[in-house]
């Protein structure tokens, strides 16, 4: 791979003119081309749908978009998460045990409800 951002020429069936047209359409990226349908770029960029499957497949190997990760990964990854207690029994065990790193926990509650404590 490439050192440094990739160009929209960068892939394979992307000349000049159809990269000119793309950012014209506002694909600037090679990940906004990656997650981009092939009807949507076809329409664009004035190339058949064939040739947009393969220009997109080539962007989503490049940009490394659109990954699966398997059961297995999640499991391993979860194994890392801890628990960061409140020292208020009632709400860890509302939160099953406390608040969970690596992740977003949002309090929300009426004015005066103690969110701030």
């Amino acid at each position: 791979m490439a050192e440094g951002p990739l160009e929209i020429e960068d892939l394979p069936g992307v000349g000049p003119s159809t990269a000119d047209k793309l950012r014209e359409a506002g694909y600037l990226s090679v990940e906004s081309i990656a997650t981009a349908s092939p009807a949507e770029l076809s329409e664009v960029s004035e190339i058949s749908e064939s040739t947009a499957k393969k220009i997109i497949k080539a962007a989503r190997e490049i940009a490394d978009v659109g990954g699966f990760k398997t059961g297995r990964d999640i499991f391993e990854a979860r194994k890392d998460v801890k628990k960061l207690s409140f020292r208020v029994p009632e709400l860890d065990t509302l939160l099953g045990g406390g608040m969970e790193t690596q992740a977003i926990t949002e309090m929300y509650g009426e004015f005066g409800s103690g969110k701030s404590q």
